[in-house]
This record gives structure tokens, C-alpha cells and sequence, in this order.
């Protein structure tokens, strides 16, 4: 295959990679199952490995995914937290243990524990009292979760070891307390979470440690960070250890020899759906500290430990009908009605069908018997049609021509697989385009959530965006669970939120393929909504990191009559669509840097936050285009290579602070 291919082959997958990490570690949401995202990362390492020259130090192969949110509280970890490599087959199960035998030729003991798909946690104790709690984060920092994480009476806020201690192990739902949960929430009309992973992430990091106490969320610990302890000199007397100190530990072997450990993964992965808590696998760990400080860590896992990925179970059932939903963005998407099965712990009846390509790569009729394949937490996915079951005459699947919703007539992307509705009023678009408009990440608005968007609508205040700078809140405040109190908050907040930064207004826009990022480069590229909206696709498309795909997605949203017709009215009702570009300074302007290493004063967030507000740039590799190379403490592989580059200046954190004029 042409290079040319290859690298473009990589850096897609590195960017697909980066978009599920995002949803799934700071957002909560599943978008693809857990066998699907190994096996774009599977494929990552291995062109990586075939093609070194392509091989970058920002990759996902190479970095702990970050759960970090823009407005969380920092706290750097003592020691570095390390994500775990992943095995798909027994087969490399064996590969890890016989590599090891060849560096350390002894009889090896491993530990197997059950590895639960929740939530990474790490603990710090001092003189035997928890100081603070925080998220993996980027494995070098994490966010302050301690007052939610105090709630779990699972783990102790005093301990008996009185010498400074990381604690580190995962915080996950019950599935009792999950189902327990979203029947409320049904109950209550409110979005019911996917699953108990997301569940959990999502709970640990609300801002009402009393909500966080009502969801009963439990904790399984498996290791520690800083900690120096010569007695304690393996995995199996540290989770002991760790137990007598009042943690909840998952030790399901301490075995000799490759058959007794593929037997433990093989005995586990028929047993996981008789649990009261979800698991993905086993892990298996090289139970001698000495030995694992021999065979130390790669830039990302650790060489002595592996996780075990258990197979997505599949069965077969029939399909009965397809239905076609139509999402925020106007995406039209196929959705199987399947006789009901039980899969992987419970009963679903229906399972994606993405697109109309995929429904002719299958070859695809109602009355089918499929094969679906599910991961646990997301719709279960056709991957397989038994052709020689299906009947005379059965009927073949029709992908609509116009909007199953409002009719309007379905455009299909250039080169693309997904027809959209490009009706921005399209009802069964508009409710969860307000939503998103109104999120935390576009105008803020605080207490137009998911019911009171739904209440809006079925009274008619509102069916699109524009229509919340006009909610007549006498008639708001008499709806059910409103009230004073409740209408003057949101009153404040829709007020509040005409003043909202300009990149933020237009990614609450919803333009396709226009994320939060793309939004601040087109803002900081523009000085107002109207330079935006008569930008040619030529202006666009000369952008940096603006492509022909995002170019030709703007240009086409600013020639629509009603999304023009919506910026009028909310420059009417008193948005004023105006780039801070305007009051940024351009101390470092056209100056590109990365950080690496663990910064003293402030979070990496925060210091990228004052490279592009005084007009830098943050890119992701190290070359000759980086001018400046910012060095905290346990800095990466990208120092080493700065150092060999000569026109990139390597800089402390105090250094470019008095760059831009903050003297610490």
C-alpha cells in the first residue's frame, strides 16, 4: 500500500481514537462498544510498529486518555498513574508470561484480578487520614473529586499506615443500584444512563456530594502510587495489606504457570454475568515487586501486567423491522427491531444498523436471522446475516429519500455514508439541539436541562433555538416542579448567557463537524458572525486544520435560510457574535509550544489557556516547527528530542510565565 495511504490511515485512526476518548472519559458516553474501540487502537500499534517513521510521541498508543474537564480542580499525583496493555486472546496471554520467562528465568507467579469496568481512582494519605481524592486524569495530574468520593463507605477516611500513601483502584455502580437508579429516572422523565460505567463517571464528578450519596457507588482498590513499604514485597501481600487497612480488594488467584492462568481467564469469562458488578476482562499481574521493578514500564503500561479483554458474547435472534431516527445533527440512522434475546446480562430488541451502506454490505431483509454482538453497555450490533435461513420472498430494507420526521428531503455527505435532515427546525432534532446549545460547553445556560427542554416544547414556548430569549416565564413558573425560585434562575441564566464567549455561541450552533476546537480557530480567524457567514469555501478551507470536509460543512450551514434566520434573531435578542480575538494580545503570536512533564503552579489546561489567549498556538509533535518546549517535572520522551532540534527553546513553567508578564 502507498505510504501516502498508510499515513493517512494513521492519523485518522489517531483522530478517531482521540474523539472516542474524549466522550468516553470526560463526557461518560459510549459511542462504539469496548471490542470496537480495541480494535482501532489494535490497528494503531500495529501500522505503528511497521511504520516507526510515523510514529509520534502525542499518539494514543503512547499516553494515558485524560478525564480532566476545563473547570475542574488539579492535583498532581505523587507517582505517575499507567493505563494497562490489553490481550485478546489466550494465545497472547501466553506471548506476555513467555516474554517475561525469557528475561527472568524462574517459575513465574502472577495475581489475577477481576478487572471492573468502572472508574480510576487515587487516594492520598497522610498520618492515616485521606488529604484528597482525584481522577486518573492524564496519569500525571488528576481532578479533585474528594467530598464525592468521602460519601463511599467503602473507602475509609481513616487508615492504620501512618507514612504518606497513594491508594489507587476503580469506583464503580452495582448493577442492582444502576437499575435501581435509572427506574427513578424513567419514573421522573429524565435520560436514563447507558450503563453503570457511565453511570459512575458521570456521578463522581457532580458538584452535590449529597446526590452522590444517594447512588451508592462502591470501590474495588488494586494498587498504590508513593509508597515505601520494604516489607511489603509482592502484589499478593500488598492486597493484603491494603485489606487490612479497610479496602475492598478483588484477588481472585495467586497462581503458578500458564495453564492455571489461562484456566482463571477462561472460568471468569463464563462466571462475569453472575455478578453484582460489571467486568471486562482479567488482570493478570507478575506477583514479585523485584521483578516488576526489573521489568519496569513502557511510555504508557507497565511491562509486568496485562489485561485480559473477554469476547463480546454473540447470539442469534430475527429481525422484525427497521426504524430510522433522526439525531441533534439531522443524521439519519438505521435501527433493527429484533425479537427479543438475552445477551451479555440482559434482554435488548434492538441493535444498529449505522447507515444504508452498511445495510447493503450485509445484504440485509426484514425476516432475517442475525448475529448480534454486544460489549455490554451500548446497542448491541448486527455483525453477521444467516442467508441460508431466509424465506422466499422476504422484504427488502428501503432507506427513506426525505426526513422520516418532517420530510424534508435527505442530503447524503459527499464521499460520505450518513444522509442528514438539514432542517435545523425539524422536530425531532430541536430538543436535543437546544440541549446542546444550552450545555455547560456552548452558552451555559444552568437549569435548561433535558425535562425543562421537554416541558418548553410540550407547552409550544419553544421549537427552536431561538425561541428560549423569548419564554414568557409567568407561564413557566406554573409548570410542574417550577417556581418562583426555579423561573428567576433561568431567567438569569438565558440573560446571562448573551454575554457568552463568540466560539462558544457558535459551537452551541451545532454545526456539523464543528467541535468546540474547529469553533475557537474559526473565531480567532474572524472578527464577527458576519465575516463567518460571507466566507467563501475557498477562505475556509485555507485555514489551518480547517478541511475540505469542515469547510464545505460551514459554508453550507451559513447558506441555509433558516439557520440565518436564527443568528438574526439572536443578534436581535442581544448576542453580539463578536470574536475575543479582539482582546487577545499578541505577546506570543505565531508561537508554537508543548507542554510535557508536571507543571508546579498551574494545570496544563490552564497554561494552554494562556498560550492561545496571548496568541500561541499548542500543537502535538515535537519537529522544527515547535519554538518553545515547556518542562515541568517528570517530563516525557519529548524533551530528548527537543534537545536535538536547535531552534526550539526548552523553557521552565516560571520562564514563560514572565513571558507573559505573570512574575510567580
Amino acid at each position: 500500500m502507498d505510504d501516502l495511504f498508510i499515513e493517512d490511515e494513521i492519523i485518522d485512526l489517531r483522530e478517531k481514537i482521540a474523539y472516542y476518548n474524549t466522550l468516553y472519559y470526560k463526557k461518560a458516553i459510549s459511542e462504539i462498544s469496548d471490542s470496537q474501540y480495541d480494535q482501532l487502537v489494535k490497528r494503531l500499534q500495529s501500522l505503528e510498529k511497521k511504520y516507526p517513521q510515523y510514529k509520534i510521541d502525542d499518539s494514543p498508543t503512547q499516553q494515558v486518555s485524560s478525564d480532566i474537564t476545563e473547570k475542574g480542580k488539579i492535583i498532581s499525583h505523587k507517582a505517575r498513574m499507567y493505563s494497562l496493555e490489553n490481550a485478546y486472546s489466550l494465545e497472547e496471554i501466553e506471548q506476555f508470561i513467555d516474554k517475561i520467562k525469557k528475561l527472568d528465568d524462574c517459575e513465574l507467579t502472577v495475581t489475577t484480578e477481576l478487572k471492573i469496568d468502572g472508574f480510576s481512582i487515587n487516594l492520598y494519605y497522610e498520618n492515616g487520614k485521606l488529604q484528597y481524592a482525584t481522577t486518573r486524569g492524564d496519569g500525571f495530574e488528576g481532578e479533585d473529586v474528594t467530598e464525592n468520593i468521602k460519601t463511599l463507605k467503602s473507602i475509609p477516611n481513616e487508615i492504620n499506615y501512618k507514612e504518606p500513601i497513594e491508594v489507587r483502584g476503580e469506583v464503580y455502580l452495582p448493577i442492582n443500584e444502576f437499575e435501581r437508579i435509572n427506574g427513578e429516572r424513567e419514573e421522573n422523565g429524565e435520560k436514563l444512563f447507558v450503563n453503570p460505567r457511565n453511570a459512575a463517571a458521570g456521578t463522581i464528578k457532580l458538584k452535590d456530594a449529597d446526590v452522590v450519596a444517594t447512588r451508592k457507588l462502591d470501590s474495588i482498590i488494586y494498587s498504590v502510587g508513593l509508597f515505601n513499604n520494604p516489607n511489603i514485597k509482592s502484589q499478593h501481600e500488598l492486597l493484603n495489606f491494603l485489606s487490612k487497612q479497610g479496602f475492598n480488594v478483588l484477588e481472585t488467584g495467586h497462581v503458578t504457570g500458564i495453564e492455571a492462568i489461562t484456566n482463571q481467564c477462561a472460568k471468569w469469562e463464563k462466571s462475569r454475568y453472575n455478578l453484582d458488578y460489571e467486568i471486562d476482562g482479567l488482570v493478570i499481574k507478575v506477583n514479585d515487586f523485584q521483578l516488576q521493578q526489573k521489568l519496569g514500564f513502557t511510555s504508557k503500561s507497565p511491562k509486568w501486567a496485562i489485561a485480559y479483554k473477554f469476547k463480546a458474547e454473540e447470539v442469534e435472534t430475527q429481525l422484525l423491522g427497521v426504524d430510522f431516527q433522526v439525531g441533534r445533527t439531522g443524521a439519519v440512522t438505521p435501527v433493527a427491531r429484533l425479537e427479543p434475546v438475552f445477551i451479555s446480562g440482559s434482554t435488548v430488541s434492538n441493535a444498529t444498523l449505522h447507515n444504508e451502506d452498511e445495510i447493503k454490505r450485509l445484504n440485509l431483509r426484514i425476516g432475517d436471522y442475525v448475529t448480534i454482538i454486544k460489549s455490554g453497555e451500548i446497542i448491541p450490533k448486527i455483525i453477521n446475516v444467516n442467508h441460508e435461513k431466509r424465506e422466499s420472498g422476504s422484504t427488502e430494507i428501503e432507506f427513506p429519500k426525505t426526513c422520516p420526521v418532517c420530510g424534508t428531503p435527505l442530503k447524503r455527505e459527499e464521499e460520505g455514508v450518513i444522509s442528514y435532515c438539514n432542517n435545523i427546525n425539524c422536530p425531532a432534532q430541536i430538543q436535543r439541539r437546544i440541549q446542546h446549545f444550552a450545555s455547560r460547553v456552548a452558552v451555559d445556560i444552568d437549569g435548561l436541562g433535558e425535562a425543562v427542554v421537554k416541558q418548553l416544547i410540550e407547552h409550544k414556548q419553544i421549537n427552536k433555538i431561538q425561541d428560549i430569549y423569548h419564554i414568557n416565564f409567568d407561564e413557566f413558573q406554573h409548570y410542574d416542579k417550577q417556581g418562583l425560585k426555579s423561573t428567576e434562575n433561568l431567567k438569569n441564566a438565558i440573560e446571562n448567557s448573551k454575554t457568552q464567549k463568540f466560539h462558544k455561541i457558535l459551537f452551541g450552533l451545532g454545526i456539523r463537524f464543528v467541535g468546540a476546537k474547529i469553533s475557537k480557530i474559526l473565531c480567532s480567524y474572524f472578527n464577527n458572525i458576519n465575516k463567518i457567514i460571507n466566507a467563501n469555501f475557498e477562505d475556509l478551507v485555507e485555514i489551518d486544520e480547517i478541511g475540505e470536509k469542515i469547510a464545505r460543512s460551514v459554508y453550507e450551514f451559513f447558506r441555509n435560510e433558516n439557520n440565518l434566520l436564527m443568528i438574526k434573531s439572536l443578534q436581535d435578542a442581544g448576542m453580539k457574535m463578536i470574536s475575543e480575538n479582539i482582546e487577545i494580545e499578541d505577546i506570543l503570536k505565531g508561537a508554537k509550544f508543548i507542554i510535557t512533564g508536571t507543571l508546579a503552579s498551574y494545570s496544563r489546561n490552564e497554561i494552554k489557556e494562556m498560550i492561545e489567549k496571548n496568541g500561541g498556538k499548542i500543537i502535538s509533535a515535537v519537529s522544527k516547527n515547535l519554538n518553545y518546549l515547556i518542562v515541568g517535572e517528570n517530563p516525557g520522551s519529548k524533551l530528548k528530542k527537543a534537545k536535538e532540534i536547535e531552534s526550539v527553546k526548552i523553557i521552565n513553567e516560571n520562564e514563560f510565565l514572565h513571558m507573559i508578564g505573570i512574575d510567580e
